[in-house]
């Protein structure tokens, strides 16, 4: 452990303007819904009545779970429950594997250690860093909850069920970050785990499953129950989790080498060659992109299986009500169920996209890109290599959810994939956004990205309590997709080519931007 201070005033120092921000957007996130709750719903006749509607909507329970208590505080937690987890848990990702792997694959984790730095210290550091993050962020928003009149204790408690999603999946990605020598790879694994213990807190709740959510750190952040019986001891399921995997990750990391991975990386033939730029890109995507399909596809069929029966189950006059609302007199209940789901998972989709995006960025960082170019192989044409599986690439993911969930649940699998698609050109725009902070801003190129897809779904969770209208709520290609399952909504083309015109403006912007600038060896 030798010299994790030192690893830890650097991260802070690396990360001085990425984690303020974060902790103060999710410290001021509660605070914000429990006063929208307040003013929306005045008295409790009306926080019941939004209650029952959300529990007879099966969407709103696979992406949020049971409301325990009507009260502002409950709906406070059942609102942010998921998202936050959601949200803390995708940052807390991004952040480890940023100052574990990455390290390693750009060489720096070499040069640190022929300093005074022990061989767990880097680890040791960034779990520091991330878990303090978690903690404070849970913990500031404790006194704006109290000011708003909510309970200090369940305040209290809920503060640190939010952090505990955080803490939860930091740890997934210190032990993800010892299997692979490939920082995209381990990051996509961590978010792949992240997805599919998300599907089995959703199956838990709109399957009536309910020892499911147990088995998923998204089940625990809801189980702590804060507002409705507060039940503190769920925390200490998270403490042994994060316990576990954080001492997994240390014993792994005893048992390879610097800079690589305990799942060997496969050499290649002896003889042979690549087809040129294409082919490279194509060799160092397809395990990352197979495995996305591999998870994408479990969980479509997952959520498929999920939905069988809801038409029956539900088929009362309210629940009828609230489909004939959301999508038309003939829409089905399980179409309203599928259309909010994928809306959620096209987000997920579009983190493995922004993974191959970023890929150049990577072999530009790490100075592999500088052996390829003093080849005949063109600047333009090794970015483009790239960047074609990232667009390439959402496409097969959200091909294979919505054909597997359609398999899984009615065999309809051209009309269920072909809805998922729709959120094609969405995923595209923020891979445009990518391709462009790539061209201009390449040491900020992947802090960035992540971050315009955090604030995305912080906009989309915010347009629910009217807290954000207008121009800032349309800077959200995913409001734009037209829900493609219900026959009342709108279905028209329009947004979908709009949205494809501002992703390939984007990415030819940022194209013709790396065309002019100098390469940045070094992230």
């Amino acid at each position: 452990m030798t010299g994790t201070r030192v690893l830890i005033r650097l991260i802070l120092r690396r990360d001085r303007v990425l984690l303020p921000v974060w902790i103060a957007i999710s410290a001021l996130l509660p605070a914000s819904i429990a006063s929208s709750t307040t003013a929306l719903y005045a008295d409790q006749a009306a926080r019941d009545a939004f209650a029952a509607a959300s529990m007879s909507n099966p969407a709103q329970l696979a992406t949020r779970g049971h409301i325990y208590d009507a009260s502002v505080g409950g709906l406070t937690a059942w609102t942010l429950g998921s998202s936050g987890a959601l949200i803390g848990g995708l940052i807390s990702i991004l952040l480890v594997t940023r100052h574990t792997r990455v390290e390693e694959e750009t060489g720096r984790r070499e040069l640190l250690s022929s300093g005074v730095i022990g061989r767990h210290a880097p680890l040791a550091a960034v779990l520091a860093v991330v878990l303090a993050a978690n903690l404070l962020l849970g913990l500031l928003s404790v006194p704006a909850l109290v000011g708003n009149g909510l309970p200090a204790g369940s305040s209290l408690l809920f503060g640190l069920s939010t952090a505990a999603g955080g803490w939860a999946f930091a740890a997934v990605a210190a032990l993800t970050a010892q299997l692979t020598a490939s920082s995209g790879t381990a990051r996509g694994m961590a978010i792949a785990i992240g997805g599919l213990l998300f599907a089995l807190r959703s199956v838990a709740d709109t399957a009536g499953i309910g020892w499911l959510a147990w088995l998923s750190p998204f089940g625990w952040v809801r189980l702590t129950k804060p507002y409705a019986g507060d039940q503190w001891w769920v925390l200490g399921l998270v403490a042994l989790f994060v316990a576990a995997l954080a001492a997994a990750a240390f014993a792994l990391s005893t048992r390879r080498d610097v800079a690589g991975g305990l799942l060997p990386a496969r050499q290649g033939p002896a003889t042979g060659g690549l087809p040129g730029a294409f082919g490279l890109a194509g060799r160092l995507h397809r395990g990352t992109l197979a495995g996305f399909a591999i998870g994408f596809g479990l969980l479509g069929a997952l959520l498929g299986m999920s939905a069988r029966g809801l038409d029956t189950q539900l088929d009362t006059p309210q629940f009828q009500e609230l489909a004939s609302t959301i999508g038309g007199p003939d829409a089905r209940i399980s179409d309203v169920f599928f259309t909010f789901v994928m809306y959620v998972l096209s987000q997920l989709v579009t983190g493995a996209a922004l993974v191959s995006a970023l890929r150049a960025r990577g072999e530009e960082a790490a100075g592999r890109a500088d052996l390829l170019l003093s080849t005949p192989v063109g600047r333009l044409r090794w970015a483009l290599s790239h960047l074609v599986f990232a667009t390439v690439g959402p496409a097969l993911l959200l091909t294979v959810l919505g054909a597997a969930a359609g398999l899984a649940y009615d065999g309809d699998v051209a009309r269920v994939a072909g809805a998922t698609l729709a959120y094609l050109p969405a995923v595209w725009t923020v891979v445009g956004i990518a391709t462009l902070l790539f061209g201009v801003l390449p040491r900020l190129a992947a802090a960035a990205s992540w971050t315009a897809l955090g604030l995305f779904l912080v906009v989309d969770l915010l347009a629910e309590f009217k807290l954000v209208t207008g121009v800032l709520l349309d800077l959200s290609p995913y409001v734009h997709v037209p829900a493609m399952l219900l026959g009342g909504a709108s279905s028209s083309v329009a947004p979908l080519l709009g949205l494809t015109a501002v992703a390939v403006t984007l990415a030819a912007a940022g194209l013709a931007f790396l065309h002019r600038r100098d390469l940045v060896p070094s992230a």
